[in-house]
């Protein structure tokens, strides 16, 4: 009976550690996920562009061109830098 009641609790315990659900931390941590730009220059690999968030660190987009974005992303523009593609405006 023990042995049964602390194998139920580990397993219990090890799913719970393992996670499952989604926070909205998590969530917006996702969305914001991407590559660094160089921290000196703002330089970034390839067509992708420097955007700055609010906390103005910068993260490479890919490059609106022409105020047009593939994939059903939005064009967004920044006051200190090129027009970048993404899901949604930082």
């Amino acid at each position: 009976m023990w042995r049964s009641l602390c194998v139920a609790a580990l397993c219990v315990v090890g799913l719970t550690a393992c996670g499952g659900s989604t926070s909205a931390d998590e969530l917006l941590g996702a969305q914001e996920q991407g590559l660094a730009c160089e921290s000196e220059t703002g330089a970034c690999p390839g067509d992708t562009v420097c955007a700055y968030t609010s906390g103005n660190e910068g993260l490479c987009r890919p490059a609106c061109v022409n105020g047009a974005c593939s994939n059903g992303n939005i064009c967004c523009t920044q006051r200190n830098g090129a027009p970048y593609c993404n899901s949604s405006c930082f």
